[in-house]
């Protein structure tokens, strides 16, 4: 591709016949682009297409095999041009709490020596910065960093949980905490991998407004999205991928209006056809009624220090049925769902019951959770980052982060079978996270299936997808919900994306239940 910059213009980026490498193969094969310091750019592309590649490409971190990668800004003495890329993706979450399990964030809500949010945005951890090191360099460093801090908080709107546990925050507050902690950093160029992954509408309409300010002043932020519609109208240029290659860029509006927006992708996921699904198998424990109570909470409250999180929750799900919970960023809806789960220890101190069995009462978890399938975004950032694709599908069977039992051979059959439901046979033996985002979570839907589970919970699944993925898994998952055949709980923040087969509602508002329909 080849690339245009008019008389005058002054780049701030650029690649001239570049070429990287990503483990034995190339990508981005001869490409040539400029980010000029007058524009905000955005990267967009289907899931797969390389938008995050290219992101780590532009920040160093794939080897450049052939042409030139220049960053036409200075660094200080001492550092170099990629220190001042800042970057805040799912995957750079993913990998701070790899060492942790899920049920780390609920015990650690209460555990005093947990890392703070104040803690995680401190000079001495955010600078990499040895807490035991006297040097009076750092005092006009700490100073102006300090300065930054304030500002980020500000901007942000964080404030009111710095001193909460890092592990306890919802989705959408971590992902500020973590846009603040970049802006805490002497930064050029922001790259912004889905930034808008896991925000209520509300908060997205506020995020776009804050990255707007951020784009009138001299930093340059770089967008990585699946969802055009939500880029900020500061954004100005937009460069569209398709299998690892540049496809086009150029002006918003002239690549919105162009043929390559409106094609369809290369490559589709054919899921979803009805003559194709497997048909889930009754459980031979759910009785002959479809009427069977699975989930009942009663008057449940949860509450921390002076906090209360959920107020006399009252909520019966019956087999068959399917429920949307609904509610804004920290309305206690994962709180929820993780009483359900039994990773809550709060769940023990209310009336909750799964399947007819009171938490609490001596039953077993693992047994319950093998009935439970499950995907989340906490699922995803805490999974086994060694598995393999087939592994991650496997591990459903036991409700483990990653497979640490031999599968027996209908189980294999049933996760190589969910694999080609997802077409994603191909990449059975990858690695799970060498795969897009997107293409991640729709191993994990594949994972909650592979059991026939009796109850499906399904926290933002179709976060990270782009829009041909997400039609087609809509489609999917609403074939198997006319049938009957499974009982679900769909958690958005997106109303278009609950499948029209799903009519009840429970929403949460100032921590109280209100029931409905559609």
């Amino acid at each position: 591709m080849k690339s245009f910059r008019p008389f005058g213009s002054q780049p701030f980026l650029s690649l001239k016949d570049a070429t990287f490498r990503l483990g034995d193969r190339l990508v981005f094969e001869n490409t040539s682009w400029v980010f000029e310091r007058r524009q905000q750019w955005a990267i967009i592309g289907g899931n797969g297409s390389g938008k995050s590649l290219l992101g780590d490409a532009l920040r160093g971190r794939l080897p450049l095999v052939h042409g030139e990668l220049r960053y036409h800004f200075k660094a200080p003495p001492g550092s170099a041009p990629e220190e001042r890329i800042g970057h805040v993706s799912f995957a750079e979450r993913t990998a701070a709490v790899h060492e942790t399990v899920v049920q780390s964030r609920w015990n650690s809500i209460e555990d005093d020596g947990a890392l703070s949010v104040a803690g995680f945005l401190s000079y001495e951890r955010v600078m990499e910065i040895n807490p035991y090191e006297i040097n009076e360099q750092h005092e006009e460093a700490r100073q102006l960093f300090d300065r930054r801090r304030r500002k980020a908080v500000a901007l942000l709107d964080i404030a009111p949980f710095l001193e909460r546990a890092l592990l306890s925050l919802s989705n959408g507050e971590s992902q500020r905490v973590h846009l603040a902690r970049a802006l805490c950093l002497p930064l050029h160029l922001l790259i912004l991998d889905e930034p808008f992954t896991g925000l209520d509408a509300t908060r997205r309409a506020d995020f776009s407004k804050v990255l707007g300010r951020l784009m009138t002043g001299s930093l340059r932020v770089l967008l990585i999205t699946t969802r055009v519609d939500e880029l900020p109208p500061q954004t100005s240029h937009l460069l569209y991928l398709n299998d690892c290659r540049v496809a086009t860029a150029g002006p918003r509006s002239k690549i919105l209006d162009s043929h390559w927006t409106r094609s369809k992708r290369s490559t589709r996921l054919r899921i979803g056809r009805a003559h194709s699904m497997r048909t889930f198998a009754p459980d031979p424990e759910s009785g002959a009624s479809m009427a069977a109570e699975l989930v009942r909470l009663r008057n449940v409250t949860v509450k921390y220090g002076s906090a209360t999180i959920l107020r006399e929750i009252n909520w019966t799900i019956r087999a068959g049925e399917s429920w949307a919970l609904l509610g804004p960023n920290g309305s206690g809806k994962t709180t929820l769902l993780s009483l359900i789960l039994g990773d809550n220890p709060q769940a023990y101190n209310n009336d909750v019951r799964v399947f007819g069995k009171q938490r609490g009462s001596g039953e077993s978890i693992w047994r319950l959770k093998q009935r439970i399938g499950w995907v989340s975004p906490e699922l995803q950032i805490h999974f086994d980052a060694s598995a393999t694709c087939f592994e991650a599908v496997a591990s459903g069977f036991h409700d483990t982060i990653g497979l640490f039992e031999r599968p027996t051979s209908r189980q294999r059959a049933a996760a190589r079978h969910w694999l080609a439901q997802f077409e994603l046979l191909d990449c059975a033996h990858e690695p799970l996270f060498s795969l897009s985002a997107g293409l991640q979570r729709m191993v994990l839907l594949a994972r909650a299936l592979v059991k026939n589970p009796r109850l499906l919970i399904l926290d933002e699944p179709c976060q990270g997808l782009d829009g041909g993925h997400r039609a087609e898994f809509l489609k999917a998952l609403n074939v198997l919900l006319e049938r009957g055949a499974l009982t679900t709980i769909y958690v958005t923040h997106r109303d278009e994306e609950i499948p029209p087969s799903i009519k009840r509602v429970l929403r949460l508002e100032a921590g109280r239940g209100i029931e409905g329909f559609r």
